[in-house]
């Protein structure tokens, strides 16, 4: 497969500055499609030969829209990746987080929800360590012992992620106002 230099670089969005052990992290989040049941029937395919597989456990981060698009250009892109990869029996889509130097934003203005392009290899080793495969100190070595990477901004899937969070909200409200009764109901022991 032939990745160009935006599909090669994960979208993460900026949440919050905390500081962790002596080092100034950024929350982020990115999203993946899972599955918490086996699902049988997939092949592999390595070398020209394909197998069958079960697979377990999935992980998939997302790194652009499920369909032709390098980016999410638009609200309909992120609705799109849902509806998409939930068609699938026992795949759904998460969003989950992990925390980021800030050091590798370099003066980038910080807002929440801004979206960013990080490489694979740093969003790997970020992810081990939100999953606890690394330990802290290690990265923390790692990160000296490498160069600073280069965090890719993206104006246009910030636009994207504000318009589709902003709907988001707004199909909860009108959910509650429209079943508030029931929400309000008191529960009878």
């Amino acid at each position: 497969m032939i990745m160009n230099q935006t599909s090669s670089r994960i979208p993460i969005v900026t949440d919050v500055i905390r500081n962790i052990d002596g080092l100034e992290m950024v929350r982020c989040s990115y999203f993946s499609i899972q599955s918490d049941t086996p699902l049988p029937d997939w092949n592999i395919t390595i070398d020209e030969t394909t197998s069958p597989i079960l697979l377990l456990n999935l992980e998939a981060i997302i790194v652009g829209p499920l369909q032709e698009n390098d980016e999410f250009r638009d609200a309909g892109d992120i609705e799109s990746m849902y509806e998409i990869a939930e068609q699938v029996e026992g795949l759904f889509v998460d969003i989950n987080d992990l925390w980021v130097p800030l050091t590798w934003f370099g003066n980038a203005n910080m807002l929440q929800g801004t979206v960013f392009r990080i490489s694979q290899s740093r969003f790997t080793i970020c992810w081990k360590l939100r999953n606890d495969s690394i330990a802290f100190e290690d990265f923390k070595s790692e990160l000296e012992n490498t160069f600073k990477p280069e965090m890719q901004f993206s104006e246009t899937e910030t636009l994207a992620f504000r318009e589709w969070t902003k709907r988001q909200i707004n199909n909860s409200r009108e959910l509650y106002h429209g079943n508030r009764e029931s929400y309000l109901k008191k529960i009878e022991p």
